[in-house]
């Protein structure tokens, strides 16, 4: 079980440094695209600048629709992890009394069999004894 921790948390790391490396190269291409974007507007003959601004504002609503609810989705996830390991912790804890509480209730069960067992012996014993008197009492 420790190695499978050991490659998780490698794997883990290996992907947050290719996450980081993935998103400066994001930023960069979306300045570079941010900067192309408004050189071009800049140049657009007018007959093409409305149709070109109605399409890309598409593009824009288009990529909002998808990325909205990912992003939701994901912040769901999160939650959802989060609860669980909530749960998972109170589990624990429930456990650890329960298994507790247990061992009380053994020790208990122990003590009283010490003091008890001996007690109802005797009992059986006087109640031995006696039905033997009766016994001899009506022969």
């Amino acid at each position: 079980m420790p190695e499978d921790h050991r490659l998780t948390e490698g794997v883990g790391d290996l992907l947050k440094s290719l996450q980081a490396m993935a998103a400066l190269v994001s930023e960069a291409a979306a300045d570079t695209a941010q900067a192309a974007a408004a050189a071009g507007a800049h140049v657009t003959p007018d007959f093409l600048a409305s149709p070109l601004a109605e399409l890309a504002t598409a593009v824009a609503n288009f990529s909002e629709t998808l990325t909205g609810p990912l992003r939701k989705l994901l912040a769901e996830q999160q939650r959802l992890a989060e609860l669980m390991a909530n749960w998972s912790e109170q589990h624990r804890r429930m456990s650890e009394q329960i298994a507790t509480w247990a061992e009380d209730h053994r020790r208990l069960t122990e003590q009283m069999q010490r003091l008890i067992v001996p007690a109802l012996e005797q009992a059986e014993g006087i109640s031995k004894t006696a039905r033997t008197f009766s016994e001899e009492l009506r022969h």
